[in-house]
């Protein structure tokens, strides 16, 4: 079993501060160790026994004076003064977050976002503070029109101890209600990336899945926005073949454009009625992923 130190006595300390940069903070002690760390075949001691000695036992502790500052860092050098018996142990101390300090999968969430460009059909325009559909004087809209729509790219990592199939299950989904303080069917899953990963933590290997879930909001959502066109229309229960009337040859014909329907079938004889058909299953996303710390 690792020796044992039986005193302790704490050396000169040293502190540095840079702009911008932050403080470094050092303190050192010569530590005693029994007699059968030799005698008996033990090693040094493990970093808990020198920790608890000397720094207080944790990782992260506050220096007694610079206490904006923790113990980030733990250096042991071995037959100091070239004592057998003697250990030097410098301890630093520096900027220290909480996640830090806690075993890989006890980890917060990191959030990121980003945004990126993207287009969607241009289906409406502004006048002044009244959405209105963006169509000709006739009622029909543009073939083929886009519009620059931006979408905010979310990234969501975190590591688990097994696969995270909850977060593997809603790929492609979107929230079923207010997220991050966007509206229903705005934020979708784009995907899930998981790879397994191992780190050395206070002496031991972990091992885990380091996953990352990448999410994208747009804010006039992720469902279909259609125009309701089309050559039929429902006479109230029946369906017909949409007609105009031919002026030259005094007759009514097929009409040879789609016209605008009400979202009932019927036909509105100008601008018509759009759409929204939600093509992505629906998911907590607040239960799923929560929110950024």
């Amino acid at each position: 079993m690792p020796g044992t130190i039986v005193a302790t006595k704490e050396l000169a300390r040293t502190f540095e501060n840079e702009v911008r940069v932050g403080g470094v903070a050092k303190r050192r002690w010569a530590c005693m160790l029994s007699d059968e760390t030799l005698t008996n075949g033990n090693g040094p001691p493990d970093i808990t026994t020198i920790l608890n000695a000397t720094c207080g036992g944790t990782w992260g502790v506050a220096h007694p004076i610079h206490t904006a500052l923790g113990l980030r860092k733990l250096a042991v050098n071995e037959r100091f003064e070239d004592n057998p018996y003697a250990l030097e142990v410098i301890a630093e101390y520096g900027l220290v977050k909480v996640d830090d300090v806690v075993t890989p999968t006890s980890r917060a969430s990191v959030w990121s976002f980003e945004s990126k460009p993207g287009e969607v059909p241009a289906l409406f325009y502004y006048d002044g503070s009244t959405q209105r559909p963006l169509t000709n004087s006739a009622y029909d809209y543009f073939p083929g029109l886009t519009t620059d729509e931006s979408l905010v790219q979310i990234k969501v990592q975190k590591n688990f101890a097994a696969v995270p199939s909850s977060w593997l299950s809603v790929q492609n989904y979107v929230n079923d209600a207010t997220f991050l303080g966007c509206p229903q069917d705005t934020v979708k899953v784009a995907g899930v990336d998981v790879q397994y990963a191992a780190e050395e933590f206070n002496n031991t290997l972990v091992q885990f899945y380091a996953a990352t879930a990448t999410l994208a909001y747009r804010q006039s959502s992720h469902n279909l926005l259609l125009p309701d066109v089309g050559f039929n229309y429902i006479d109230r229960v029946q369906k017909r073949r949409a007609m105009v009337f031919d002026f030259q040859n005094g007759e009514w014909i097929p009409s040879p454009n789609p016209v605008g329907l009400d979202g009932s079938g019927g036909q509105t004889l100008g601008a018509p009625a759009i759409l929204t058909r939600r093509v992505n299953p629906r998911a907590d996303f607040t239960a799923t992923f929560g929110a950024p710390p």
